[in-house]
């Protein structure tokens, strides 16, 4: 890390910088903290690589990892050398056998180590032990000489595996813990309420100029009949995209009436064309892959769909808001704080049958769209909330 006389020193962890929830939040708030003078900023990647890695403000100094650790960064599609194929391969097959705490225990004292910060941030969260995922809370606490040690939560931890000794010992040595919303604090908070003391809200920000600028850029024209559903999604068993498929086949309504656009790719995106195949719903459920910008389907939908099992607190809620798009969501550990208590649209149950309940109503109701995209018009869309948390339970000031 550069000296910078009289400024305060971050350094920032994250596993990579490919297109994701915790990544797109990240450079959201360096894009406002970046303009701080009083600030000096670094990143520390354990992989520096990711679609996202030319968003990063240039007055953000980027370092990478080393050893393990950049493993642990790294995708399967990353691994371009036979070298690191086997490497990263060898290491998982130990993390799942061992535990990532064994793994990782021969590797700090070989750690790129950057220059004393005033406030170390973990911005990725600890996951179940012996899947090869995370390291960067390890790195804080084992590898960073530093004044305050700061770890975001961006999930449901209590869904996720993640409660182990190991785990909880290093939430031990974390002086703050930032969960990006009430509902993952309080998640947090059900496994380890020894915690809570610690644990803070700090709201993730929102780039509001691009997704306008990018939702105008791209600006799709959808039927004007009917009801545009939209689903935006990495398509993971934890997101919940074949039971919604499955809801919106229930229905048995014709495309006139109602289609249904998914834009994501992952895991289940085989079985989801499949699905679309054997349910004969082409031409009502469309998937559209994989899209850097999904903001021009987001405004011309008239609804954001998140069917999602499980979730913590997604930026799409906020982004399809700002568009004027209302949104269904499934109770989730943050559903009735993000949508619910602020009217942007409507919480059901999280099954099957409940995204069926609340699509049959939205159908025989349309007019209730309308009501909730009027209702867009009060709110402010801003960070001033999101920077006052971070300020205040990050920084100290």
């Amino acid at each position: 890390m550069a000296e910078t006389s009289g400024k305060k020193k971050i350094l920032i962890i994250n596993n990579n910088m490919h297109i994701g929830g915790v990544q797109k939040s990240l450079i959201n708030l360096l894009n406002e903290l970046c303009r701080d003078p009083q600030l000096s900023i670094t990143l520390l990647l354990l992989f520096r690589g990711g679609e996202l890695l030319s968003d990063i403000p240039e007055n953000i100094e980027v370092i990478e990892a080393k050893s393990v650790f950049r493993l642990l960064g790294m995708t399967r599609n990353d691994t371009a050398s036979l070298r690191d194929k086997l490497l990263r391969g060898c290491a998982a097959v130990f993390t799942r056998a061992f535990g990532r705490d064994r793994l990782l225990k021969p590797f700090y004292k070989g750690a790129e180590r950057p220059e004393a910060a005033d406030i170390a941030i973990s911005f990725l969260h600890s996951g179940d032990l012996h899947t090869f995922y995370g390291g960067c809370n390890e790195y804080l606490i084992n590898c960073i000489d530093v004044g305050k040690k700061v770890t975001f939560l961006h999930c449901d931890y209590g869904s996720i595996n993640a409660d182990s000794d190991f785990n909880t010992s290093l939430y031990e040595r974390m002086d703050t813990i930032a969960a990006c919303s009430e509902g993952c604090k309080n998640a947090f908070l059900r496994v380890l309420p020894q915690f809570s003391d610690k644990v803070a809200v700090v709201h993730n920000c929102h780039d509001y100029e691009r997704i306008k600028d990018l939702a105008n850029r791209d600006a799709q024209n959808l039927p004007e009949d009917g009801l545009n559903i939209l689903t935006v999604a990495r398509l993971g068993k934890e997101k919940g995209i074949l039971r919604a498929i499955r809801a919106v086949g229930s229905l048995g309504l014709s495309a006139d009436v109602l289609r249904y656009y998914i834009v994501g790719a992952g895991s289940e995106y085989k079985a989801a064309a499949d699905m679309i195949e054997d349910m004969d719903l082409d031409g009502r459920v469309v998937l559209l892959g994989e899209m850097d910008n999904p903001y021009g389907y987001m405004k011309a939908a008239d609804i954001l769909l998140i069917p999602s099992i499980s979730e913590a607190s997604p930026m799409v809620i906020q982004e399809a808001a700002f568009l004027g798009t209302p949104v269904l969501t499934t109770r989730t550990i943050s559903a009735e704080e993000t949508v619910g208590k602020k009217g942007f649209g409507w919480v059901c149950d999280n099954s099957e049958k409940g995204i069926i309940e609340a699509l049959q109503q939205i159908a025989k109701k349309p007019s209730a769209i309308t009501d909730i995209k009027k209702a867009f018009d009060n709110y402010v869309f801003d960070n001033s909330e999101a920077l006052s948390d971070f300020y205040k339970s990050v920084i100290g000031v």
